[in-house]
């Protein structure tokens, strides 16, 4: 299977794979899976004054799921909270030029974020 170059680079250097400091004032946490999918996804937002002040996730799934959380932890550090509710796994799935077959996994994405901000 060929990827974009955005897959590429994301999926070689995914900036924000991590698990942020447990105890972390204004910490997080949200994941969604779909075992026939074969994915699993965890995000942990650190909220400050109303702002994601950092983000992390963990990620099993295809190179493009990676790829796909990583950018949207990059996407989601530094934005309002109310903004970080507004994901759009299609836009993510255009913007990384991912296959619309793969639009179910980068959707559990979505509801892991979701999670995040309810």
């Amino acid at each position: 299977m060929e990827y974009s170059s955005a897959v590429e680079r994301h999926f070689a250097a995914p900036q924000r794979a991590r698990e942020l400091p447990g105890g972390s004032p204004g910490l997080v946490a949200g994941e969604a899976e779909d075992r026939t999918l074969h994915v699993w996804v965890r995000f942990q937002l650190q909220i400050v004054d109303g702002v994601v002040a950092a983000a992390g996730f963990q990620v099993f799934g295809c190179p493009h799921t990676v790829a796909a959380a990583s950018a949207v932890a990059d996407w989601l550090e530094g934005r309002p909270l109310a903004q970080a509710r507004t994901l759009d796994a299609k836009a993510v799935c255009a913007e990384l030029e991912v296959p619309v077959e793969k639009l179910g996994k980068l959707l559990r994405i979505e509801d892991a974020v979701a999670a995040c901000c309810q």
